[in-house]
């Protein structure tokens, strides 16, 4: 077959003033060749071939296809002239012909864009911040603050505190939390390895069937079904913000009013990191550098950020076509905002009418169990796992309706994010009635099966990719599959709690694992962005091999969080500061408790300003 995709040598090629270089996608011409047959039938296998109809190029245009600088607008006039070059050359050596061809761009020697105005104003803001965590750092390097007390706003923004905050924790973050450190980081680098293998797959790989025949490796397989480990996030994100809420609700008033008031303090907990790797997608990101692929991974995201910055503000991305998402890995932010409103009105039932929680809980469970399943089943969508297939990872999973409607959406997590509320509202009863479930020999036996539970759910479907799933069994799985995983993280929180095995609770408690944590919000909202530079300036095809997707694995994490440290340092705690200062809840009294109501044992130690709802 023609290979799929292929790159010129960009630099080879643009050395001379009058070179033109383009990247074009085309499409083969259906005839009865035998080859032609053959790709047909190779390509049909969608699961887990690519269409091999539809080739990609990175050509020297001006070298092989007699393309000058009038040609560099990518008219149509471009487009005929390489259809009949590509079609000369294919039909020479394959016997096949060109059907139809498009110009994604072309690039010249001169097409460098300078910055514009709002680089410029995004420029300034981020140096102004730069300024005042450095003024505020030298001021209280030189003067520090007398019993640790000082201006708290400056204190804020002072490096000297921020860092140790990231290396020891909050007030509270060395207790029951502890572990939800090291689940964090756990699953970023989980996420890492399948954005990893993501990236092979929309890169121009020399060797496309090192994708194409991972789905048939046991290991490899695992990573395209790795997405549900995103529910970790959804458990840990309804337990704490479950927890958070009823021990809140202890000693202050619970009402609607709380909510609008919650939702503004998570949008000011959140945004400060969003927008500034935002405004730097947009704006001198873009600058740094340069390849066949920059424009379709990082100028892409530009134009993206500068159309739609306004979805990602509103933290609502996941309602909209994910191909046209500005800073597309945000898509759980919005799943969760959602998903925290939603709650908070729950909650709020259970606390006015605590007899009505057990039903009210449990019938939200099934709902958000049926929602998925009649939606897949009606709407004939397929297994979540088989949403990752090869051509849906070239389009960027555009139009792709199964990992819109069940895999970023709400309603599609919904299940995983309540039962962390189950979870947390079984450890607050737990808490409040004494129970010692430390040594119940039925909780340390699930404990003990809930990590080998949780990876056998990840294998769950792996032949799905090998044959077609009915409408009744894809709905099956999208039902239960990510959410057999969630009630198995769910028991691992518990039994964490109750230490009930040492080395599961060691394996989450191991100091160095702690920083690294509280590093994986930025390093969430910075690797997707990591990755398209990287894929942007490759100057040729990539060899795909085991050895190679590791040293890329391994290079993305490390890059991701030595970039995340700036970022944690500079914006997001010295955010964080500024938000607990301006919504962080005063303790009352203890007469303002007693007047409000008893304060249940096991909940008052807790500060409630240090259980984090963020990822």
């Amino acid at each position: 077959m023609p290979a799929l995709s292929e790159l010129d040598d960009f630099d080879l090629c643009l050395r001379k003033p009058d070179a033109v270089y383009c990247i074009v996608d085309l499409e083969l011409l259906e005839d009865d060749t035998p080859l032609y047959q053959y790709i047909k039938n190779f390509s049909s296998l969608s699961y887990k071939n690519y269409k091999h109809s539809k080739l990609h190029r990175g050509i020297c245009g001006s070298q092989n296809c007699g393309l000058n600088l009038t040609h560099a607008n990518a008219t149509e006039i471009t487009a005929e002239t390489l259809k009949s070059c590509f079609n000369a050359s294919i039909h020479q050596r394959y016997g096949l012909q060109v059907d139809s061809l498009s110009v994604r761009y072309c690039k010249t020697q001169n097409d460098y864009i300078p910055p514009d105005t709002l680089d410029y104003i995004i420029g300034v803001l981020i140096l102004l911040l730069l300024l005042v965590n450095l003024g505020c750092t030298v001021y209280y390097f030189f003067w520090p603050p007398e019993n640790g007390e000082g201006n708290k706003y400056m204190l804020a923004f002072c490096m000297q505190k921020n860092w140790k905050a990231l290396k020891y924790g909050g007030s509270a973050e060395g207790g029951i939390f502890k572990g939800f450190q090291a689940l964090r980081f756990y699953t970023m680098v989980m996420i890492l390895g399948l954005h990893s293998m993501i990236f092979i797959g929309y890169g121009y790989t020399e060797n496309p069937e090192f994708i194409e025949n991972s789905y048939n490796d046991f290991f490899k397989a695992l990573l395209f079904n790795a997405r549900i480990i995103v529910q970790i996030f959804f458990v840990m994100g309804g337990f704490l913000m479950a927890y958070k809420m009823m021990v809140y609700a202890e000693t202050h008033q619970f009402s609607l009013k709380t909510v609008p008031m919650a939702i503004v303090n998570r949008w000011f907990r959140l945004m400060p990191a969003v927008l500034v790797v935002m405004g730097l997608a947009m704006t001198w990101v873009p600058h740094l550098g340069s390849g066949p692929m920059w424009d379709a991974v990082v100028k892409r995201e530009r134009d993206m950020c500068r159309s739609n910055w306004w979805q990602l503000v509103i933290l609502m991305p996941n309602l909209f076509p994910f191909e046209h998402l500005c800073l597309p890995q945000a898509w759980y932010l919005g799943t969760d905002t959602q998903l925290f409103f939603v709650t908070l009105i729950i909650l709020l039932i259970i606390w006015k009418w605590p007899r009505s929680s057990v039903p009210v809980l449990f019938s939200v469970m099934a709902i958000s169990l049926l929602i998925p399943f009649l939606q897949s089943y009606f709407m004939e969508l397929l297994p979540i796992r088989v949403s990752i297939f090869p051509e849906s990872i070239r389009d960027i999973f555009g139009y792709n309706d199964t990992f819109y409607h069940a895999y970023v959406s709400a309603q599609g997590n919904w299940a995983g994010y309540h039962l962390g509320v189950l979870t947390a509202w079984f450890y607050h009863k737990a808490q409040t009635k004494k129970w010692d479930l430390g040594e119940s020999w039925l909780l340390k036996a699930l404990f003990l099966i809930s990590v080998p539970v949780a990876f056998l759910t990840v294998l769950m479907g792996w032949d799905l990719h090998h044959r077609e799933a009915s409408a009744f069994e894809s709905a099956v799985f999208n039902s239960l599959n990510q959410n057999f995983f969630a009630f198995a993280i769910s028991i691992f929180i518990i039994g964490y709690f109750y230490k009930c095995n040492k080395l599961y609770v060691g394996s989450v408690e191991w100091g160095p694992l702690q920083p690294l944590g509280r590093l994986s919000y930025c390093a969430m909202l910075l690797h997707a962005t990591i990755l398209r530079t990287y894929g942007g300036q490759m100057r040729r095809s990539f060899y795909a091999t085991d050895y190679t997707a590791i040293m890329l694995f391994a290079g993305i994490v490390c890059t991701t969080y030595l970039f995340s440290l700036p970022l944690y340092l500079f914006v997001e705690a010295p955010a964080c500061n500024i938000q607990k200062i301006l919504f962080g809840p005063k303790r009352p009294n203890k007469k303002e408790a007693e007047v409000n109501g008893s304060v249940k044992p096991g909940i008052s130690s807790v500060s409630v300003s240090t259980v984090s709802t963020h990822i």
